[in-house]
């Protein structure tokens, strides 16, 4: 089976290839020796023809997954296309594309042969999604979104905004010691900023991790 996964969701194309994953490599030792992670845009074309002629270890079948197979040279395509014209029974071939020009040689021969699942733009988060995540409990997706609401431009004094709604929220579900303490954190935290004191992002770290501490 060959699947072309294209868009920008990655979230929901992680879920999936996860899934594709659990059902082929149900143990340990199939999940290290049957599974194999390449990236299009660094791919050497040897290593590409040893991959999708390999035989499973463990398995009943391989699994490999090429990113950004947007990015493959002339050469790589065609050696992926190859493999889909074969369509070989021990592999489980996960091409992963952000970009997809359905009017390219390459991308109509794939659509037409294999199973096409398409994700979508990724919906943008915002700061009431992390804030949403910090009311579960989720230390390391809070971080991973505060980190993606940084890098696409939010402001932290308009994070903090949306942190300071949340921690009052927050009132009633926690001890009045442990609300007052995040309100200092909160005050420490646009002090840090705005006096640079520290680095915005490090700032945001840093009070993110104390609101959430037990």
């Amino acid at each position: 089976m060959i699947y072309l996964l294209s868009g920008e969701d990655h979230f929901a194309k992680e879920q999936k290839i996860e899934a594709i994953k659990q059902s082929i490599l149900t143990t340990e030792n199939s999940r290290q020796f049957d599974y194999e992670l390449l990236y299009g845009n660094k791919l050497n074309s040897e290593l590409l023809k040893k991959t999708l002629v390999a035989l499973p270890a463990t398995a009943t079948q391989r699994v490999v997954l090429i990113r950004a197979v947007h990015k493959l040279n002339t050469h790589n395509k065609e050696l992926i296309l190859e493999c889909v014209e074969q369509e070989p029974e021990h592999l489980i071939l996960i091409l992963d594309a952000d970009e997809m020009d359905a009017r390219s040689a390459f991308f109509k021969k794939l659509i037409a042969q294999v199973k096409v699942v398409r994700f979508g733009q990724r919906k943008k988060k915002n700061v009431f999604d992390m804030t949403k995540v910090m009311g579960a409990g989720n230390m390391e997706q809070t971080l991973k979104i505060l980190h993606e609401l940084m890098d696409e431009g939010s402001h932290p004094l308009q994070l903090m905004g949306g942190l300071t709604w949340y921690w009052g929220k927050e009132r009633n579900r926690v001890s009045s010691e442990k609300f007052q303490h995040g309100l200092r954190c909160l005050q420490e935290a646009d002090l840090n900023i705005k006096r640079s004191r520290l680095k915005p992002q490090e700032a945001m770290e840093v009070l993110v991790v104390k609101l959430m501490e037990n």
